[in-house]
């Protein structure tokens, strides 16, 4: 149930739009009614900046972009008029429609106007380079423009997000401009790439549960290439976060909002407290829907965090449902045999593997990506468990076809029909026929993943590190050796600790057994910002929650904070929805393209 205490954080307000021009000069007024912590700021006493107080794994100081964190509306236009020429600072989108190509979606594109926003190549150095290009999307408007912008991201890091401009469709924002952006490097901008000899290493790794000493030299010398192939790109040391917050800004400015709100899945929730601690007079209404650990290093992140995250949700909530179903999809009466099913089936195709249409060839690693990808939403488990059936049938047929021609024409029919389900869930990276923006999203989440913090280097240590994690988490924990950023040339980089400090209110929405993004991390969030308000979704799974899990809960309170300001005076427990019974699950237009951007 939603617990409904009164609500009474009040996020400031967004001042009304006037021409950026003015801003400078109007500041020294705008800061004297500016309120802070519930009283008057006063030009005399109050600090224009407050450095951040530490920093996560890095191998360099704080830059000056980092340290500067200017603590006003007043000093941080300052900043921003003196960091940027007149080509960045006087820009205006040209809004014109979107492309399909751009969006990704022929469905979507019709619906979205796009546009460019020019940014430094390195913000540290604006003046140096050639600008790159950034891409945003919104839905078209008529009359007035409303008074509030949502600045929208999937995550990843790296994920193409101009498709959530629609969130613009959900009836409570409709008096809100929602942008959809690319970050750099990935999407419809100036795009990174690492071309094809990336991801033929990362394919040609051996199996991670192959610990023998020429499997694990393999893989290192897999990881190394996939690294190498990454750093030829002249872009890969400025796609970071600290570049990437100060492209939102600039976003921002374009806009002409003096303050922006935010909406951030997964990764999108570490873009989103870090703008915060670079830019804190920025901050609106901040959502971080499904949050990572925003005071840890990605190392612990995603190789220490994820592994149990995405076992315990796959044990307790997809093998106990599709065991419950077990007359249906026969993969075994209890949540042990369904895992009995999975380990079975894997096994079989790491020995032997089975060339399915339209898919690189299925095997252990390739049954492992379906599995994961399923646990993102619930609403993908119907389809994983008719993939484990039809697996498990095709791979006992197999042996079955050679001496009966019954056999081998059953055999035909069932991997006909696998094959359309295999690829309809199957991770990008995997298909045949990998989509044009794969590649940039790829490279992007290796770049900003292994630039943001510090990562152990060493085949010794990620060997361990497999080890430990798959032989208590086998589903994601022997993968864990394969990991490029071990392996990586970071350029010189520390990224500030968030502490919260002079932020209004934000909101953290995560559930329970999130696989991606674990509960326990958010936790670590919302402790650290201490303005936050959490909502926790009890019995629920799912990643990325709002507008996009069908959570009447959810979406109120998320509703009512972005369009009021007002976040709830404690955290909120909001119930599960359950995972659907087959053939009922249903997803509205909105939901859909939520769904589709935040899922890898």
């Amino acid at each position: 149930m939603h617990q409904q205490p009164a609500p009474r954080r009040t996020a400031p307000p967004t001042a009304t739009p006037r021409n950026r021009r003015s801003l400078a000069a109007a500041g020294a007024v705008a800061l004297g009614a500016t309120l802070l912590a519930g009283g008057t700021a006063s030009a005399a006493s109050a600090p224009t900046t407050t450095a951040p107080t530490a920093a996560l794994p890095g191998d360099a100081p704080l830059s000056a972009l980092a340290t500067a964190r200017p603590a006003t509306l007043a000093e941080a236009q300052q900043q921003f008029e003196q960091r940027y020429p007149a080509l960045y600072r006087e820009q205006e989108p040209a809004w014109a429609p979107c492309t399909a190509e751009a969006v990704g979606s022929a469905q979507l594109a019709p619906l979205l106007e796009c546009a460019e926003v020019l940014v430094p190549r390195d913000h540290l150095d604006p003046t140096a380079g050639e600008p790159l290009r950034i891409a945003i999307s919104r839905l078209p408007q008529t009359g007035e423009r409303p008074a509030r912008t949502i600045i929208t991201n999937p995550g990843g890091p790296g994920g193409a997000g101009l498709s959530l401009a629609t969130l613009g469709g959900q009836p409570a924002l409709a008096g809100t401009e929602v942008i959809g952006l690319d970050v750099r490097g990935t999407g419809a901008g100036s795009v990174l790439t690492c071309g094809a000899e990336a991801n033929a290493a990362m394919l040609q790794a051996p199996d991670p549960r192959d610990r023998s000493p020429e499997a694990l030299a393999a893989t290192a010398e897999a990881m190394r290439a996939t690294a190498a192939a990454c750093e030829d790109d002249p872009l890969v040391d400025v796609v970071n976060t600290e570049q990437t917050i100060a492209d939102v800004d600039l976003v921002r400015h374009a806009l002409d909002r003096e303050t922006i709100d935010w909406v951030g899945y997964s990764g999108g929730t570490w873009l989103g407290a870090q703008y915060a601690t670079y830019f804190p007079a920025r901050v609106g209404r901040f959502v971080l829907d499904s949050s990572v650990e925003a005071t840890a290093a990605f190392q612990e992140v995603f190789s220490e965090n994820q592994p149990p995250a995405f076992q315990r949700r796959f044990e307790a909530d997809f093998a106990t449902w599709a065991a419950s179903y077990d007359w249906l999809f026969g993969l075994g009466p209890t949540a042990g045999a369904v895992e009995g099913t999975y380990e079975r089936v894997r096994a079989e195709l790491a020995a032997r593997p089975l060339q399915v249409a339209g898919v690189v060839l299925v095997d252990g690693r390739v049954v492992d990506g379906l599995v994961a990808q399923a646990m993102y939403s619930k609403t993908l488990f119907e389809q994983l468990a008719w993939i484990l059936r039809g697996l498990d049938v095709v791979t006992g047929l197999r042996s079955a076809a050679g001496a009966d021609p019954a056999a081998g024409a059953a055999l035909d029919a069932a991997a006909a029909d696998l094959a359309g389900r295999v690829q309809a869930l199957l991770p990008e990276r995997l298909a045949e026929e990998r989509p044009a923006h794969a590649d940039s999203f790829a490279a992007t989440f290796l770049a900003t993943t292994c630039n943001d913090t510090a990562w152990t280097r060493g085949e010794d240590s990620w060997n361990d590190l497999g080890q430990i994690q798959g032989s208590q988490y086998p589903l994601r924990g022997w993968s864990v050796t394969q990991q490029p950023c071990g392996y990586w040339d970071r350029a010189p980089l520390s990224l500030p600790r968030p502490d919260g400090r002079d932020l209004p209110p934000l909101l953290i929405v995560q559930s329970r057994h999130d696989p991606a993004t674990s509960y326990e991390g958010a936790v670590e969030t919302h402790e650290a910002l201490g303005s936050s308000v959490m909502v926790t979704v009890e019995d629920e799974g799912d990643h990325a929650l709002y507008a996009s899990a069908g959570n009447p809960c959810v979406d109120a309170v998320v509703d009512e904070f972005l369009t009021t300001g007002v976040a709830p005076e404690q955290d909120v427990t909001c119930a599960g929805t359950g995972v659907p019974a087959p053939g009922s699950q249903w997803l509205t237009s909105v939901q859909q393209a939520v769904r589709s951007a935040v899922t890898p």
